[in-house]
């Protein structure tokens, strides 16, 4: 039990006579969460909640191409998007995407996470070859793969030419037949390094006692995953699961940048399609918002299924599942060995003839151990970084040396100077600081309002607590493409548009969610005794929680602010949306890129170095708050 402090506890002498909750004072004692959490709950009512009914409002209207409402229109935008010749196509690749992205990206995952769990030379360095794709933008990332799926000069092609694999190039991301499973890769690739850290993350919350008890009572390794390990992960695995299913259905930027301006909707799920209606052939709102409503409700689904299994504990109260948690922990335990108890006679008897080769490959790995785990290390590093070494490579090439064949693998004399020609190529410097003004302000902005109601939170127990903090976990499952319908009807009807106060506030209001709980999470576990100490000595909540508080939540803040920083430097569909006017430079780097790859498709090498100048610093930037993730999701989402 933690004693509420002053600050929110009403006195008992208060409850009598005129103090009852009628005088000033305290009304402003019970207002206090909302000097904490004020900031907080407006910025998610304006930049979620409001365009969340925005779009169900336009759902129901009809509104012609150029933007005039022509009233209220009834259930006729469902019946026209039902009556779509495209839409199961597209339902069907949305399904297919979805599954196959999430199911294979956890079953890869799962032996990942476990690798990098032990200890080996150079177990950093594989750490930070997974950081490289989750950190890089998807606009970058799905740029190079463009250009390695090219059909008569891509470097698939080219290396498989070459090995006498295929005797003719094979148009991956233009053929039907292929297209969609290129992106099903590109998917996976890009899924797993988060996928991987949240199991991590499960894994080093495993009490190491637990080992050594199923050591002492003889388990073998394998029987330890299952007996101890598993078990313990399971609550990782779901939040993997769900979180994973919620960021492959939104994933946006790898499908449009790929195939997107491909005609037809061969390779398009239910956001890309919703977009198009939106914004490109078609320009029917109302009929995107029938459709981004569907999307909601089943982004809702997930999240009441991640809603179910938090646990929101009390200030200085250890996390437990709640019941219905429990009850399904149960179950399935009890499922699990009922399975177990069905397959041991199986198990046996396969086992028997293998459990002398077993022991005598067991005495020969452990002293191979020291030197095979550092190798299969080099190799899981080298599968995620080779895409990457392509675009450095082919950033040093010129067009001839791009295009020449046989293919140029390296560069003979490397075009250093496409790194000072870029710069008159494309208005890459006007990216860069559009990029910088508008990350720097929305991280600004989260730090002020996320930190002082994570604060709170962490620190009191006070009415509406829970509800606040489910509202943080429900708006972090959503992403702006879910609601870009309503977005640009919200930041249209207030002249918003291409201005960088409105992408600011919508960049904020949608990483305040992370922020927040990875803040609270870690407030949390610093002890109270500190915060009464510095009370005793007649400090304020405002001053305990600046001077004795922050410089202990250090590293939660840091994860905080580069992580958020990161975030709005990668964003891509609210700034194509609501900030693309090239008229006026006003476009971010990766909407410019973007739109480089359109207008200047044979200049790889130039598109390559812009790449570049914008992957690097925040994979650096990542790489720095690498060994802080680990926890921080621990506290945050496996919480």
């Amino acid at each position: 039990m933690v004693a509420v402090p002053s600050e929110v506890a009403v006195p008992a002498t208060a409850r009598s006579g005129a103090q009852s909750g009628r005088s000033p004072r305290a009304v402003l004692r019970r207002l206090t969460p909302l000097w904490w959490l004020g900031p907080s709950l407006v910025l998610i009512a304006a930049v979620i909640v409001y365009p969340a009914v925005k779009m169900v409002i336009t759902a129901f209207q009809k509104i012609s191409s150029i933007g005039i409402d022509e009233g209220f229109t009834g259930l006729n935008n469902f019946r026209n998007l039902f009556s779509e010749p495209a839409l199961p196509h597209v339902l069907w690749n949305t399904v297919v995407w979805v599954v196959v992205v999430v199911g294979v990206t956890v079953l890869v995952s799962l032996p990942l996470a476990q690798f990098l769990n032990k200890k080996f030379v150079g177990r950093r360095l594989v750490r930070w070859s997974l950081i490289v794709p989750w950190a890089a933008s998807l606009v970058m990332t799905a740029t190079l793969w463009r250009y390695i799926y090219e059909g008569s000069y891509g470097m698939l092609n080219r290396l498989l030419l070459d090995l006498g694999i295929i005797r003719s190039p094979v148009y991956w991301y233009e053929s039907p037949s292929t297209a969609f499973w290129c992106l099903v890769f590109v998917g996976i690739i890009v899924s797993v390094p988060f996928t991987t850290y949240v199991l991590l993350a499960g894994l080093q919350a495993v009490p190491t006692d637990l080992y050594e008890a199923a050591a002492v009572d003889g388990c073998t390794t394998w029987q330890s995953y299952w007996r101890v390990t598993f078990p313990l992960l399971r609550p990782a695995v779901m939040v993997a699961l769900v979180l994973n299913t919620i960021y492959v259905f939104n994933s946006f930027p790898i499908i449009w940048v790929i195939t997107g301006k491909i005609p037809g909707n061969a390779t398009d799920t239910t956001i890309t399609f919703m977009y198009k209606v939106a914004f490109t052939y078609r320009l029917d709102p109302g009929e995107a918002a029938a459709l981004g409503i569907l999307n909601v409700a089943f982004l809702l689904m997930l999240v009441g299924l991640y809603v179910r299994r938090a646990r929101i504990s009390a200030p200085g109260e250890v996390g437990v599942p709640a019941r219905p948690q429990r009850r399904i922990g149960l179950a399935a335990g009890a499922a699990l060995a009922a399975l177990g108890a069905v397959l041991a006679p199986l198990g046996r008897a396969v086992a028997a003839p293998l459990r002398r080769p077993g022991r005598a490959f067991a005495r020969g790995w452990r002293p191979a151990r020291r030197f095979t785990l550092p190798v299969i290390g080099a190799l899981v590093a080298a599968f995620f970084l080779v895409p990457y070494l392509v675009m450095l490579l082919s950033s040093l090439k010129s067009n001839i040396q791009l295009f020449h064949s046989p293919a140029l693998y390296f560069p003979p004399t490397p075009q250093w100077g496409n790194f000072a020609s870029v710069w008159s190529q494309i208005p890459l410097a006007s990216y860069l600081v559009n990029s910088l003004i508008i990350a720097g302000c929305s991280t600004l902005a989260v730090l002020l309002i996320a930190l002082p109601a994570a604060y709170f939170t962490a620190r009191h127990q006070f009415r509406g607590r829970r509800a606040f903090l489910y509202l943080i976990l429900v708006t972090q499952m959503f992403a702006p493409v879910a609601l870009v319908v309503g977005i640009y009807q919200e930041v249209n009807g207030v002249n918003g548009m291409n201005s960088y106060w409105a992408i600011i506030l919508i960049d904020a209001g949608f990483n305040l969610a992370f922020a927040t709980w990875i803040m609270n999470g870690y407030l949390a576990s610093i002890p109270v005794d500190v915060e009464e100490a510095a009370r005793v000595d007649g400090a304020g909540a405002f001053k305990t929680m600046t001077r004795v508080v922050l410089p202990l939540a250090k590293p939660a803040i840091v994860t905080a602010v580069i992580f958020t920083f990161i975030q709005v430097w990668n964003e891509f569909v609210v700034a194509e949306t609501i900030f693309n006017d090239p008229t006026s430079n006003r476009e971010t780097l990766t909407v410019g890129i973007n739109a480089f790859v359109g207008l200047y498709q044979t200049q790889y090498n130039y598109l390559f170095v812009a790449s570049l100048i914008g992957i690097v610093p925040v994979v650096v930037l990542f790489a720095a708050i690498e060994r802080y993730l680990v926890g921080g999701l621990t506290a945050g989402s496996v919480k």
